[in-house]
Protein backbone atom coordinates (compact mmCIF):
# COMPACT_ATOMS: atom_id res chain seq x y z
CA UNK A 1 0.00 0.00 0.00
CA UNK A 2 1.41 3.28 -0.81
CA UNK A 3 2.45 5.43 2.15
CA UNK A 4 0.04 8.47 2.54
CA UNK A 5 1.75 11.78 4.83
CA UNK A 6 0.23 12.79 7.76
CA UNK A 7 -0.37 16.58 6.30
CA UNK A 8 -0.55 16.75 2.30
CA UNK A 9 -1.03 19.96 0.09
CA UNK A 10 -3.99 19.99 -2.03
CA UNK A 11 -5.38 21.79 -4.72
CA UNK A 12 -8.73 20.86 -4.26
CA UNK A 13 -9.15 19.70 -7.79
CA UNK A 14 -10.84 16.49 -7.32
CA UNK A 15 -14.73 16.04 -5.99
CA UNK A 16 -13.88 14.20 -2.47
CA UNK A 17 -11.78 15.78 0.13
CA UNK A 18 -8.79 14.47 0.93
CA UNK A 19 -8.77 12.16 4.02
CA UNK A 20 -6.11 14.57 5.71
CA UNK A 21 -7.97 17.15 6.37
CA UNK A 22 -10.20 17.35 9.77
CA UNK A 23 -13.65 19.51 9.93
CA UNK A 24 -13.47 21.20 13.63
CA UNK A 25 -17.21 20.15 14.84
CA UNK A 26 -19.58 18.34 12.25
CA UNK A 27 -19.91 19.35 8.88
CA UNK A 28 -22.94 21.78 7.35
CA UNK A 29 -22.40 20.10 4.12
CA UNK A 30 -24.76 22.26 2.54
CA UNK A 31 -22.01 25.29 3.45
CA UNK A 32 -18.91 24.01 1.62
CA UNK A 33 -18.53 22.18 -2.07
CA UNK A 34 -15.82 21.37 -4.17
CA UNK A 35 -18.07 21.47 -7.69
CA UNK A 36 -19.76 24.84 -7.58
CA UNK A 37 -16.55 25.84 -8.46
CA UNK A 38 -14.01 23.32 -9.93
CA UNK A 39 -10.62 23.48 -8.72
CA UNK A 40 -11.52 25.29 -5.47
CA UNK A 41 -13.00 24.73 -2.56
CA UNK A 42 -16.12 26.98 -1.76
CA UNK A 43 -16.68 27.40 2.15
CA UNK A 44 -20.10 29.55 2.71
CA UNK A 45 -21.39 30.75 5.90
CA UNK A 46 -24.30 28.85 7.41
CA UNK A 47 -25.05 30.60 11.00
CA UNK A 48 -24.02 33.80 12.71
CA UNK A 49 -21.09 33.25 15.61
CA UNK A 50 -18.84 35.76 16.89
CA UNK A 51 -15.69 33.61 17.60
CA UNK A 52 -13.48 30.78 15.11
CA UNK A 53 -14.14 28.44 18.85
CA UNK A 54 -17.96 27.71 17.95
CA UNK A 55 -17.86 28.73 13.78
CA UNK A 56 -18.99 25.56 11.57
CA UNK A 57 -16.82 24.37 8.59
CA UNK A 58 -13.32 24.89 9.80
CA UNK A 59 -11.15 23.00 7.82
CA UNK A 60 -7.77 21.81 9.69
CA UNK A 61 -4.54 20.01 9.26
CA UNK A 62 -1.77 19.27 11.57
CA UNK A 63 1.20 20.91 12.35
CA UNK A 64 4.35 19.47 11.88
CA UNK A 65 8.24 19.28 13.93
CA UNK A 66 10.64 20.66 13.47
CA UNK A 67 9.28 23.09 11.41
CA UNK A 68 6.40 23.27 8.58
CA UNK A 69 5.03 25.93 6.15
CA UNK A 70 1.90 26.50 4.31
CA UNK A 71 0.49 28.65 1.98
CA UNK A 72 -3.47 28.87 0.66
CA UNK A 73 -4.53 31.33 -1.40
CA UNK A 74 -8.09 32.73 -0.89
CA UNK A 75 -10.72 34.48 -3.40
CA UNK A 76 -12.63 36.97 -0.94
CA UNK A 77 -15.22 38.27 -3.32
CA UNK A 78 -17.64 36.37 -2.30
CA UNK A 79 -17.18 37.84 1.14
CA UNK A 80 -20.51 39.97 2.80
CA UNK A 81 -20.63 42.57 5.63
CA UNK A 82 -19.28 40.93 8.69
CA UNK A 83 -17.95 37.61 7.45
CA UNK A 84 -14.68 36.94 8.78
CA UNK A 85 -12.38 34.18 6.49
CA UNK A 86 -8.75 33.13 6.83
CA UNK A 87 -5.77 30.77 7.97
CA UNK A 88 -4.63 30.44 11.43
CA UNK A 89 -2.33 28.55 14.25
CA UNK A 90 -5.22 26.91 15.68
CA UNK A 91 -6.08 25.40 19.01
CA UNK A 92 -7.32 27.22 21.93
CA UNK A 93 -5.25 29.92 22.34
CA UNK A 94 -4.68 30.69 18.17
CA UNK A 95 -3.17 33.34 16.06
CA UNK A 96 -5.50 33.94 13.19
CA UNK A 97 -4.17 35.74 9.62
CA UNK A 98 -7.62 37.39 8.54
CA UNK A 99 -9.97 39.09 5.77
CA UNK A 100 -12.37 40.97 7.41
CA UNK A 101 -15.32 42.31 5.74
CA UNK A 102 -16.43 45.84 7.61
CA UNK A 103 -19.17 47.39 6.00
CA UNK A 104 -18.21 46.47 2.71
CA UNK A 105 -14.43 47.62 3.33
CA UNK A 106 -12.22 44.23 3.50
CA UNK A 107 -9.17 44.02 5.72
CA UNK A 108 -6.36 42.04 6.60
CA UNK A 109 -5.94 41.06 10.39
CA UNK A 110 -4.26 39.64 12.32
CA UNK A 111 -5.52 38.40 16.27
CA UNK A 112 -4.14 36.68 19.29
CA UNK A 113 -7.47 34.74 20.74
CA UNK A 114 -7.78 32.77 23.70
CA UNK A 115 -10.80 30.60 24.44
CA UNK A 116 -12.34 29.84 27.88
CA UNK A 117 -14.50 26.82 28.47
CA UNK A 118 -16.86 25.70 30.66
CA UNK A 119 -15.19 22.60 32.45
CA UNK A 120 -18.78 20.37 32.64
CA UNK A 121 -19.63 20.29 28.87
CA UNK A 122 -16.64 22.50 26.95
CA UNK A 123 -19.14 24.86 26.22
CA UNK A 124 -17.21 28.07 25.39
CA UNK A 125 -18.00 30.78 28.23
CA UNK A 126 -15.52 33.79 26.93
CA UNK A 127 -12.98 34.62 23.95
CA UNK A 128 -10.11 37.25 24.66
CA UNK A 129 -8.84 38.73 21.66
CA UNK A 130 -6.35 41.45 20.59
CA UNK A 131 -5.63 42.61 17.49
CA UNK A 132 -1.83 42.47 16.44
CA UNK A 133 -2.12 44.08 12.73
CA UNK A 134 -4.89 45.49 10.57
CA UNK A 135 -4.41 47.03 7.19
CA UNK A 136 -6.91 47.96 4.15
CA UNK A 137 -7.03 45.12 1.94
CA UNK A 138 -8.21 46.33 -1.32
CA UNK A 139 -7.45 42.91 -3.86
CA UNK A 140 -10.15 40.04 -4.31
CA UNK A 141 -7.32 37.24 -4.17
CA UNK A 142 -5.20 37.18 -1.26
CA UNK A 143 -2.20 34.60 -0.36
CA UNK A 144 -1.53 34.15 3.20
CA UNK A 145 0.86 31.89 5.00
CA UNK A 146 2.10 30.59 8.23
CA UNK A 147 5.40 29.45 9.04
CA UNK A 148 6.07 27.05 12.11
CA UNK A 149 8.88 26.96 14.28
CA UNK A 150 8.95 23.63 16.84
CA UNK A 151 12.59 23.66 17.61
CA UNK A 152 13.68 23.20 21.40
CA UNK A 153 12.08 26.44 23.03
CA UNK A 154 10.87 28.24 20.39
CA UNK A 155 7.08 27.04 19.19
CA UNK A 156 6.13 30.23 17.55
CA UNK A 157 4.26 31.00 14.30
CA UNK A 158 5.03 33.60 12.17
CA UNK A 159 2.50 35.23 9.55
CA UNK A 160 2.66 36.51 6.26
CA UNK A 161 0.58 38.06 3.23
CA UNK A 162 1.02 38.41 -0.18
CA UNK A 163 -1.23 39.93 -3.16
CA UNK A 164 0.87 37.83 -6.13
CA UNK A 165 2.47 34.67 -4.18
CA UNK A 166 5.79 36.15 -4.77
CA UNK A 167 6.32 39.34 -2.60
CA UNK A 168 5.58 38.47 1.05
CA UNK A 169 4.78 41.01 3.83
CA UNK A 170 5.49 39.55 7.53
CA UNK A 171 3.20 40.94 9.88
CA UNK A 172 2.80 40.68 13.63
CA UNK A 173 5.34 39.61 16.00
CA UNK A 174 6.51 35.79 16.72
CA UNK A 175 3.45 33.88 17.73
CA UNK A 176 4.08 31.64 20.68
CA UNK A 177 2.24 28.47 20.25
CA UNK A 178 0.97 26.80 23.39
CA UNK A 179 0.57 23.41 23.86
CA UNK A 180 -2.50 22.63 25.79
CA UNK A 181 -4.81 19.11 24.88
CA UNK A 182 -7.37 20.48 27.56
CA UNK A 183 -9.69 22.78 26.11
CA UNK A 184 -8.90 22.03 22.41
CA UNK A 185 -6.33 19.82 20.44
CA UNK A 186 -3.66 17.93 20.96
CA UNK A 187 -0.82 20.69 19.87
CA UNK A 188 -1.64 23.16 17.02
CA UNK A 189 -3.32 22.98 13.80
CA UNK A 190 -3.40 24.93 10.67
CA UNK A 191 -6.91 25.93 10.02
CA UNK A 192 -8.73 27.68 7.12
CA UNK A 193 -12.38 29.43 7.78
CA UNK A 194 -15.02 30.95 7.21
CA UNK A 195 -17.92 32.33 9.21
CA UNK A 196 -20.17 35.43 9.97
CA UNK A 197 -20.90 37.47 12.70
CA UNK A 198 -23.70 39.66 10.97
CA UNK A 199 -25.74 37.41 8.27
CA UNK A 200 -25.23 33.87 6.69
CA UNK A 201 -24.93 33.59 2.87
CA UNK A 202 -21.30 34.87 1.85
CA UNK A 203 -18.72 32.61 0.78
CA UNK A 204 -14.94 32.45 -0.02
CA UNK A 205 -13.37 30.29 -2.71
CA UNK A 206 -9.74 28.38 -1.54
CA UNK A 207 -7.78 27.95 -4.45
CA UNK A 208 -4.93 25.81 -2.96
CA UNK A 209 -3.59 24.23 0.91
CA UNK A 210 0.45 24.26 -0.27
CA UNK A 211 2.21 22.71 2.73
CA UNK A 212 6.23 21.86 3.07
CA UNK A 213 7.89 19.89 5.95
CA UNK A 214 10.73 21.34 7.24
CA UNK A 215 12.92 18.31 8.82
CA UNK A 216 16.03 19.98 9.77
Amino acid sequence: CPVIPLVVSDGFDGNRMKINWQWNHNPVDSAWSLTERPGYLRLKTSRVTDNIFIAPNTLTQRMEGPGCTATVAVDVTGMRDGDVAGFGAFNGDAGLLSVVDEGGKRYIRLTSESVALRDSDKAVTSVRRETLFNAPLKAGKIYLRIDADFRLNRDVAQFYYSLDNKEWHRVGPDYKMIFDYRRMFMGTKFSIYNYATKAAGGHVDVDFFDYRHIRR
